[in-house]
């Protein structure tokens, strides 16, 4: 657990005041992590050896005016450390830090194409009422189910899938025939 990615993970942790802080925190490395996906020009600039740190804090600044200043001062530590070519593993270690400390389950949801948000929003809500605890998904293509949905959370499996239900039928049969 004492890798990279856990370290300055923890230490963004470290730095929320409570447990709303922590999700803000998560959100916000979500969400900016797609924006420094979607735009590789300024991800490749925070990157660079070539540019002046000083110059990279100024884009920061720019970039996130009216974000917490604990939030800012993290990137500027990853690029001043050379590490923001990490920033998408660190964000991934964030939310399971994140995700443990305030009690929230983590699963994957398995569908034959890309599910929208509005549907995994209510089998999260469903999976959160059955478990008692919030679960929060994330969608994975797999053709090899057919159809239906899969949703793995732990060592929970929910297997409404078409392969799920003709193995299921399968087993039925053999057990009948014995």
């Amino acid at each position: 657990m004492d890798s990279l990615y856990f370290r300055y993970a923890s230490a963004l942790i470290d730095l929320a005041k409570d447990d709303k802080e922590v999700i803000y925190f998560k959100d916000a490395l979500k969400e900016n992590l797609e924006l420094f996906n979607a735009n590789l020009d300024v991800k490749n600039y925070l990157e660079s050896y070539f540019v002046k740190n000083e110059e990279k804090y100024e884009l920061i600044d720019k970039l996130f005016p009216k974000t917490n200043e604990n939030l800012v001062n993290f990137y500027k530590v990853l690029v001043k450390n050379h590490r923001f070519y990490e920033i998408g593993k660190i964000t991934q270690e964030y939310v399971k830090l994140a995700n443990e400390r305030v009690g929230i389950l983590e699963g994957n949801i398995y569908s034959t194409e890309p599910l929208d948000k509005s549907k995994i929003s209510r089998i999260e809500e469903a999976l959160t009422k059955k478990m008692g605890a919030k679960v929060e998904l994330t969608n994975h293509i797999d053709e090899s189910i057919l159809g239906g949905v899969k949703v793995v959370i732990h060592d929970h499996v929910y297997d409404g899938s078409l392969l799920g239900k003709v193995e299921s039928m399968k087993e039925n049969l053999l057990e009948r025939r014995k």
